[in-house]
């Protein structure tokens, strides 16, 4: 059986965890609209495979990550 103490802790890590996952994909959108209005491309891993994302590109990347 688990303590109320057991599962307040998981609780407790559950929601930093989800704290966590949003201060990174904060950085990482960000990091994206700094690229995108510099002219810079992007490298990102998709179905394991390194792939480059032009400037232009970016916008639609970006759209995709706010969504989530």
């Amino acid at each position: 059986r688990i303590s109320s103490e057991h599962s307040r802790m998981m609780n407790d890590l559950e929601k930093h965890s989800e704290d966590v996952l949003a201060s990174m994909r904060e950085a990482v959108i960000e990091a994206l609209e700094t690229k995108r209005r510099m002219g810079h491309y992007a490298v990102i891993v998709e179905d394991g495979k390194h792939r480059r994302v032009p400037a232009e590109e970016l916008g639609a990347l970006i759209a995709a990550a706010k969504a989530k």
